[in-house]
């Protein structure tokens, strides 16, 4: 069985996802707490799901599971963009973390 956290794919995703929960530090509470959660939530479930796609020993499920998980990238820019668009990251964050997010798309778009 192959150890996810070895995988660069999986550390790819743990890295944002660590980006994520530092961006977000501290505004967990009031009208953004929603916003917040919804973004850490869909993060986590995205190196959750990379996590599973790699530890299958079905090759081919493994793939599939992999492939899913594009899917919930885009959950995951669409919140951040949500967050963006209420003035509660700056351009530079959303856009550095957005490009991170597109680069591991095409990671899990490449996965054999």
């Amino acid at each position: 069985m192959n150890n996810f956290h070895d995988q660069k794919l999986w550390q790819d995703a743990f890295v944002v996802l660590m980006d994520i929960h530092t961006t977000f530090e501290g505004m967990r509470e009031g009208d953004n707490q929603e916003v917040v959660e919804d973004c850490i939530e869909s993060a986590t479930n995205v190196a959750a799901k990379i996590a599973d796609g790699l530890s299958r020993q079905d090759k081919r499920f493994g793939r599939q599971v992999l492939l899913d998980a594009i899917g919930l990238v885009a959950v995951v820019r669409t919140h951040l963009a949500v967050a963006w668009g209420r003035g509660m990251v700056t351009d530079d964050v959303f856009k550095a973390t957005d490009d991170k997010y597109q680069s591991l798309t095409e990671s899990l778009q490449n996965t054999r």
